[in-house]
């Protein structure tokens, strides 16, 4: 072996001790907090990520203690609350004793799947990109009923989907299914009719009058000329557009009836005045910037009302 070889040779080794010297001997301060494990992480995985958030200070020993108790690949996907001084061996004993805490995830009502989807994300229970694909090969925009949940953080997508579905059952209960049968509606339609009132008006009593208005008009075969159904297609596929007549099966100042399917997850409020609507003498409806609804029987007096409250 050649001079410059050992020379080659020992500072390599005097790098690998100085490396597990550190890992070992330089302790971060330890944290407390909530550390998550994601399904699929392996012990090497798990160890660097508790390094790297100051929950341990040696990856080293909690491999080492992982594979002693041979626990190394018993460690369970989920959000675990850390207490200030755990040691290797309490992390590794709560995480195969799957003492997870569950995570509160509020959706309020008006939410789009992608706003939902970027929610899940931010409490790391899903990836967004994947929640996404799977409610929109679904078709499930409007169906992801607003709530306040509990989630399994070791729950996948396809879990925490169904778990809100199951909701959504629970909350359109037969008495609401009976009435949208006798009115010879599907609850497509009203779940979508409910996404609309929720984003155009605030109270319950104008949601049913803006519903007897809605229905009325598609039922005319009568455009709906609804913003929010264009602002739902806008934002999601072309922002820069503002042309009403852009085309879109979501643009009801073009085409007549109901957009092709929901623009939100509406909240029960408004899928209950979706069904029982107010029938009136009137065809037009407008919101003020305050969030008051004025109503207008003619387009004459609902242009008169666009000029008293709309222009500056």
């Amino acid at each position: 072996m050649t001079r410059y070889l050992k020379i080659l040779l020992f500072a390599v080794l005097i790098a690998v001790v100085a490396v597990i010297f550190l890992d070992i001997f330089w302790h971060n301060p330890q944290a407390e907090g909530f550390f998550v494990i994601t399904r699929g992480d392996n012990v090497l995985q798990i160890a660097s990520n508790l390094k790297s958030q100051g929950y341990i200070g040696s990856r080293l020993i909690f491999i080492g203690d992982a594979v002693s108790s041979g626990n190394f690949r018993k460690m369970k996907a989920g959000r675990y609350e850390i207490s200030k001084g755990s040691t290797s061996q309490d992390l590794i004993e709560k995480f195969t004793k799957f003492q997870s805490a569950s995570i509160n995830i509020l959706i309020v009502p008006g939410k789009t799947t992608n706003d939902i989807a970027r929610i899940l994300a931010q409490g790391r229970l899903v990836k967004k990109d994947e929640f996404l694909d799977l409610v929109l090969r679904d078709k499930l925009e409007g169906y992801l009923f607003p709530d306040n949940y509990l989630i399994d953080p070791g729950a996948t997508a396809q879990d925490i989907i169904k778990q809100i579905l199951d909701n959504f059952d629970k909350k359109l209960t037969d008495d609401l299914k009976q009435a949208i049968e006798q009115q010879h509606r599907t609850v497509a339609d009203v779940i979508t009719m409910a996404s609309i009132l929720e984003k155009e008006v605030k109270t319950y009593h104008d949601k049913q009058m803006v519903a007897g208005i809605l229905w009325k008009r598609a039922e005319n075969n009568l455009p709906l000329q609804v913003d929010s159904t264009l602002l739902y297609f806008l934002t999601s596929a072309h922002p820069n557009l503002i042309d009403k007549s852009v085309e879109s099966p979501y643009n009801t100042y073009k085409y007549a009836g109901l957009p092709v399917g929901p623009i939100c997850s509406p909240g029960i409020e408004s899928i209950r005045a979706a069904i029982y609507l107010i029938n009136s003498d009137y065809w037009f409806y407008l919101s003020t910037p305050d969030g008051e609804t004025i109503f207008a029987e003619t387009l004459g007096q609902h242009l008169i009302n666009k000029a008293k409250y709309l222009t500056n």
